[in-house]
């Protein structure tokens, strides 16, 4: 019995140690007093948070969310809406009404002198330029022997015969004679593809200082040029466009803003 009772006081006494633990000295006792009262300030406090938190989660989810095959990423959430500037259209080109497209007629036509007009070459930009940030456009290319894209500082020449290169302002890759694919760095790159993409995927990454080429359809990539600009602070750069060389083949296939990507994977 006295063994039995004396198991029996050890179990009360850590039981009040416990409860002894559990309760908090008085000044504890204020500070959690008014901890309660100030429940309801934090609890909406931590809704808002919360409710931030989502959103900035669904947002670079969305960002995340096409991944390249072979562990590249294009943001869809980057995609900007691409304009042609008929202003500075060689005379043989032909922009469209809604300046999503453009045509090499074969022929020089009668237009308006601009000073921001390409006189010598079949060259053409965007009505928008871009100085920070990241943005994403593709083109339809479809099945011309002919074409170059990318960008081109703002301040290239326009009037008179030039080279397409970085040094000269452009970061520019194309098909010559439904043959050969190039990077127009200096000398040029030749660049191995797969297939005949239709539709090219331009990503601008000033952040990065970089200029990615991708075949949309295959989500892979063809180039990227890398230090675009230099070290200059102040740039801006514009999407640019060309049907290619006017000794090559004349191609009637216009090249085009593509307006809605394809889903497919």
């Amino acid at each position: 019995m006295e063994k039995i009772l004396s198991e029996k006081l050890a179990v009360l006494q850590r039981q009040l140690e416990m409860t002894q633990q559990a309760i908090p000295p008085m000044k504890e006792m204020t500070n959690t007093w008014a901890s309660l009262q100030k429940l309801p300030e934090n609890m909406q406090a931590l809704q808002e948070g919360l409710e931030n938190l989502r959103v900035s989660t669904k947002e670079d989810l969305q960002m995340l969310r096409v991944e390249l095959k072979g562990g590249f990423f294009i943001e869809q959430c980057y995609k900007v809406d691409v304009t042609l500037n008929a202003d500075t259209a060689h005379p043989r080109l032909e922009v469209s009404e809604d300046g999503k497209s453009v045509t090499d007629t074969g022929v020089i036509r009668q237009v308006p002198s601009k000073e921001e007009r390409f006189d010598s070459h079949t060259f053409l930009l965007a009505k928008e330029g871009y100085a920070s940030g990241r943005q994403y456009w593709e083109v339809d290319v479809g099945r011309r022997r002919n074409w170059i894209l990318g960008v081109a500082s703002e301040s290239v020449a326009r009037k008179g015969t030039m080279t397409l290169s970085p040094e000269n302002g452009f970061w520019v890759i194309g098909l010559a004679d439904g043959e050969e694919y190039w990077a127009h760095t200096d000398p040029w790159t030749p660049l191995t593809l797969s297939g005949r993409p239709e539709k090219i995927g331009i990503f601008l990454n000033i952040s990065a200082n970089t200029l990615s080429f991708y075949n949309a359809k295959k989500k892979t990539a063809l180039y990227t040029f890398t230090s675009i600009g230099g070290s200059k602070q102040e740039r801006k750069f514009i999407p640019f466009f060309s049907t290619g060389s006017s000794g090559s083949v004349h191609d009637t296939e216009p090249l085009k803003i593509v307006q809605e990507f394809d889903d497919d994977d």
